[in-house]
Order: structure tokens, then sequence, then C-alpha cells
């Protein structure tokens, strides 16, 4: 499995189009469908719109495909829930 598949996996797994993940991370239109069309480059923009907008799938796992341990996983969780809470606070 390469860079491309585990990144469809995302896709898959939260059922979105490749166009509403574009949306979600922030990348360009078809960014991601060309990659995964082509099978280019990924773009750190796709890395970093990833990793901030789905903290639950390592980016060591999306680029090498090694699985992060679990403390990894939790404690990425407890800082997307805290940027939460914090946007929260600002429209209460």
């Amino acid at each position: 499995m390469e860079i491309h598949d585990r990144l469809r996996q995302i896709i898959d797994d939260k059922d979105l189009s490749i166009s509403k993940f574009e949306r979600i991370i922030g990348a360009g239109q078809n960014a991601v469908s060309t990659c995964l069309r082509r099978h280019s480059s990924i773009s750190h923009e796709v890395l970093i719109g990833v990793a901030k907008n789905f903290p639950e799938y390592s980016l060591d796992w999306l680029i090498t495909g090694k699985n992060p341990d679990n403390e990894e996983i939790v404690n990425r969780m407890k800082d997307k829930i805290r940027e939460i809470e914090d946007e929260i606070n600002k429209i209460t």
C-alpha cells in the first residue's frame, strides 16, 4: 500500500467525495483528485490539511504506512478537542 492508497482510505473511511475532502482540508480544487489519478506527488497543503482536520490519522501512517501508538492518537484527539472548545468559547 502506498501513500495514494492511504489517502484514498481516509476519503473512503469518512464516506466523502474527493471534492468534499478537498474543501474540508482546504486544498485547491482537483488537488487531491489529480494526485490520486496520476499517482503524482502529494502537496504539503494536502498533508497539513489532513493533519489539521483528521487528527485520528497520523501523518507517519499516511506518509510511511507506519502505525502510530495509541498514546499519539489520544494526544492528537485531545488537541483537537481543545481547539473545538476554544472555538466554542469564542462564540459563547
